[in-house]
């Protein structure tokens, strides 16, 4: 209360007087809420009855009286009867803080997507808030590294898994991949899927780690991962990995014990390891290693600045453009290629470099090359030869790679590939360079060029052959569903017959009725097949239960090399690298699930974040640190959605 005090013309003091004055905490009240407004520090105003009153002399009293009385019961009766209307604006201090959870998550996405460390971003976010002063939310942004790993691990992972486990709960089938990563004396073995959206075409996802290594716990553990994110092994259409005999025994094998869970499992090994080690058994048979040759010409510069100098020189001498001789990785599919071309574009100035250092500083086999003119070099037409062979199996490889490759078109790629290798046999081509070296060579040297030459094509052709069956596969049938050529009723039904798949023949044969009438006019348009499905399924009806997207998903689910596991692992590589070595298996796991789930980019991320505030929520509960899950009962925590 304040005193008011007045004096008489007399100068005597008057009675000290004491008046009420209006306490905002009175609007926070209960029941003042909502209808209470401050005009003066002696003045009130109820908003419902649009009346203001004085509350100088009985203060609290006043606004009780005023909410007791029956004018004001009467305006509170009708405000609670009219239908409200949701504010435009949301409250100013819950959409700021939301403002600054979105933005602390979108960083965290940016961090992983990117690969940055967490140490890092949290030194951005101090310099974030000098670079925008007058930025409320940069001021209030804070994401260190236990709160960022917290997010990556706890909020963020969770979600992704979640999206991508309603994502399986709507299609059909899906397809299991697995492979190994090394880390010193850990296994790593990344469960993948590969599935078919209706909507979105092909999609991948990353469900789980395993540890175990024999036929038996891989089995096991594969089963065990898709039971916990409630996926049925029944629903598996293939199993892939690489073609070692624990993966793909006839007898003991991960493959077999699939196989005796799920009947209908689809036996696929990764081609693109077949064409790779393809190519490499038929180099055998070449009494000069093409492969060992580029090795050792790139070991003569990886290590030695001084020689890298000399070489320059040589460049510089016939005013040539300096390149760097390309390192060529024994297990990687197409890292030869781009090696054997770099040294045959330099090969004059190689030859130049390696004569003036001499025979004695030369590798045996580099100076076997290079010591003979170019024009008669038995070494440089073996190298020109590799060369010529390397474009066709790079070319299947590339194919196969692609993660939007189909088992439908696998067939046409390696029938491609084995009518090149089988013509050349019978035309006796071995590229246009070779064939001008051999006319200037011996007769000695041609005729056992010309031999191994021949003896390489048929190794390659009979390697191929054994690892695919070329007249009796599954996957010549399954090229129906390319929509390359006309789609006709047999060869959908006899694929439907060797896949063993329930499928409601009438129903089915009314969905083709309508898929004949659309498929030219989609293939004109679309050139890769799941997105023609794609438009296929946006124009046929009822699709929820559409038998013939029962037989697409089967089939477009299934892949054709292990391309995706193999991305995993160079993710891993980077997650791992000497700056972030201290990093944990759980937020490892954590990242990449992020990363591969999600497969957005980071302004889409911030439109997904808009859109769900529970996830927001989850973020600013303290349920995501690992040292606080344990709470006490009763507390109302926010929970990761």
């Amino acid at each position: 209360m304040d005193a008011g005090e007045g004096q008489s013309s007399s100068g005597s003091v008057k009675k000290r007087k004491y008046y009420c004055c209006f306490k905002d905490e009175w609007c926070k009240e209960e029941a003042f809420r909502g209808w209470l407004r401050k005009i003066d520090g002696m003045t009130a105003e109820c908003i419902l009855c649009r009346q203001g009153f004085s509350i100088k002399y009985e203060g609290r009293r006043a606004v009780t009286s005023h909410a007791d009385s029956s004018k004001h019961k009467e305006s509170e009766k009708q405000h609670k009867d009219m239908p409200q209307i949701q504010p435009l604006i949301p409250d100013n201090e819950v959409y700021q803080e939301d403002m600054v959870t979105a933005a602390e998550l979108g960083q965290v996405y940016h961090s992983i997507v990117h690969h940055l460390s967490y140490a890092s971003q949290a030194c951005a976010y101090k310099s974030l808030s000098r670079i925008l002063p007058d930025s409320e939310v940069a001021r209030k942004m804070s994401c260190g590294r236990t709160k960022a790993t917290s997010i990556a691990e706890s909020v963020l992972a969770p979600k992704s898994q979640e999206l991508l486990l309603k994502d399986l709960e709507e299609v059909p089938f899906f397809s299991v991949g697995s492979d190994a990563f090394n880390k010193g004396n850990k296994n790593f073995f990344p469960v993948t899927v590969r599935y078919f959206s209706a909507t979105e075409g092909i999609k991948h996802g990353l469900l789980d780690f395993y540890t175990e290594s024999t036929s038996d716990s891989i089995a096991s553990q594969i089963s065990t991962i898709l039971q916990e994110n409630g996926l049925s092994v029944n629903r598996m259409s293939s199993y892939m990995i690489d073609n070692a005999s624990v993966d793909f025994g006839k007898h003991w094998s991960v493959f077999q014990d699939l196989k005796q869970l799920n009947g209908g499992l689809i036996q696929v090994g990764c081609m693109g390891h077949v064409i790779h080690n393809c190519l490499k058994k038929g180099m055998r048979a070449l009494s000069f290693d093409v492969e060992t040759f580029i090795l050792k010409v790139y070991s003569e510069f990886s290590s030695s600045t001084k020689k890298i100098d000399s070489l320059m020189s040589f460049y510089e001498f016939v005013e040539t453009e300096y390149k760097d001789v390309l390192q060529h990785v024994p297990t990687r599919w197409l890292s030869l290629l781009p090696a054997v071309d770099r040294v045959l574009e330099s090969w004059s100035v190689l030859r130049t470099y390696f004569l003036a250092a001499g025979e004695e500083e030369c590798i045996k086999i580099v100076w076997e090359a290079f010591s003979t003119e170019e024009h008669a070099s038995l070494a440089l037409c073996y190298v020109h030869f590799v060369h010529n062979l390397m474009r066709i199996f790079s070319e299947s490889v590339k194919k196969l790679e692609c993660d939007h490759v189909t088992c439908t078109e696998l067939h046409s790629v390696l029938e491609s590939l084995h009518s090149k290798l089988k013509r050349r046999k019978e035309d006796k081509f071995y590229g246009k360079l070779s064939q001008v070296i051999l006319s200037n060579i011996s007769a000695f040297e041609n005729r056992k060029f010309t031999e191994e030459a021949e003896k390489t094509l048929t190794r390659c052709i009979a390697y191929l052959e054994q690892w695919y069956y070329f007249e009796t596969s599954i996957f010549e049938q399954m090229a129906v569903l390319s929509l390359n050529n006309e789609v006709k009723w047999f060869d959908l039904v006899t694929l439907v017959t060797a896949l063993c798949i329930d499928i409601d023949i009438d129903q089915l044969y009314n969905e083709y009725c309508v898929l004949q009438k659309l498929r030219e006019e989609i293939v004109s348009k679309e050139q890769k097949i799941d997105q023609r499905w794609v438009k296929v399924f946006s124009q046929i009806p009822e699709r929820g239960d559409s038998q013939l997207l029962k037989l697409v998903s089967f089939v477009l689910s299934i892949p054709v090399s292990n391309a995706f596991c193999e991305k995993i692992y160079n993710l891993m590589a980077q997650l791992w690298r000497k700056d972030r070595n201290r990093l944990s298996d759980s937020v490892m796991k954590a990242e990449l699930q992020v990363q591969l789930n999600f497969n957005i980019s980071c302004a889409e991320f911030q439109e997904f974040l808009n859109k769900n505030p529970d996830l927001l929520r989850a973020a600013r509960g303290q349920q995501k640190y690992r040292f606080k899950k344990e709470e006490p009962e009763g507390e109302d925590i926010p929970q990761v959605p």
